[in-house]
C-alpha cells in the first residue's frame, strides 16, 4: 500500500541518502510496474474491441440502430452511448495507485528512472494491444473475447504479485507505526543508516497531514 506523501527527490535540502539499488526495490518496482503494461493494454484494446460488430451486438445491441444514424456521429463521438463511455472510462482505474507506490519505493536518486519505466510499461501495453486487435479485427467469431481475454496475463502476474509487496514506508507512518515504517525503510535501501530519510520522510507526512 503507498501512502499520500513523499520525500523530495534528493531529500531535504540536497541530502544525499545511503543505500542503494537493492534486489528487493528491483522486483517490488518491476511487479508494481505491471500495473502500466496492464494500463496501456486496456487502453490500446478497448479502441479495438468496442468497433468489433460481434461485441457491440451482444453488450451495446442499442448501437446498433444508432449506427444506422450517421448524422449522430462525429470525429469526436462515435457512439453517443453513457455505457459504452462506462465501460472504456473504468479502464483508467488499472495503474491509479502504481506511480505512487513506485516513488515511494525507489530510492531518491533513480526515482525519475523507475517511474519513466513505469511510462515505458504503458506504451509497451499500448503497441501490444493494438497488435492484438490488428489479429483479432479478421477473426470471424469470437476476437473480442481473446482481445479482452488476453488482458489476464498481465492482470494475473499483478495480482500473484501483489501478495509480496510490502507497505511503504510512507504509508506505515501514516497509520502511526513508526517503528515497522523504520525497519521496511532499511530493508528496501539496504543500510542501517537511515536516520536522515526516515526523518524527511515523516516530516512529508506530518506536513501532508497538516
Amino acid at each position: 500500500m503507498a501512502g499520500g506523501a513523499f520525500a523530495s527527490e534528493g531529500g531535504s535540502g540536497g541530502r544525499d541518502y545511503e543505500g542503494g539499488v537493492t534486489v528487493f526495490v528491483v522486483i517490488t518496482c518491476m511487479v508494481a510496474a505491471m500495473g502500466g503494461l496492464l494500463f496501456g493494454y486496456d487502453l490500446g484494446i478497448s479502441g479495438g474491441v468496442t468497433s468489433m460488430d460481434e461485441f457491440l451486438s451482444k453488450f451495446f445491441p442499442q448501437l446498433e440502430r444508432q449506427r444506422v444514424k450517421a448524422k449522430h456521429e462525429t470525429a469526436y463521438c462515435k457512439f453517443d452511448d453513457q455505457k459504452l463511455q462506462l465501460f472504456t472510462s473504468s479502464l483508467y482505474l488499472a495503474a491509479l495507485s502504481t506511480p505512487v507506490y513506485l516513488s515511494e519505493m525507489a530510492p531518491a536518486k533513480i526515482r525519475g528512472a523507475l517511474n519513466i519505466c513505469f511510462q515505458v510499461a504503458i506504451t509497451s501495453g499500448i503497441l501490444v494491444a493494438n497488435l492484438i486487435n490488428y489479429g483479432t479485427s479478421n477473426m470471424a467469431k469470437n476476437g473480442w473475447r481473446v482481445s479482452l481475454g488476453l488482458a489476464a496475463v498481465p492482470a494475473i502476474l499483478m495480482v500473484i504479485g501483489s501478495f509480496f509487496l510490502p507497505d511503504t514506508p510512507n504509508s506505515m507512518l501514516e497509520r502511526g507505526k513508526y517503528e515497522e515504517a523504520k525497519q521496511m525503510l532499511k530493508k528496501v535501501r539496504g543500510t542501517e543508516n537511515v536516520d536522515h530519510e526516515f526523518q524527511d520522510i515523516r516530516d512529508a507526512c506530518e506536513a501532508a497531514k497538516r
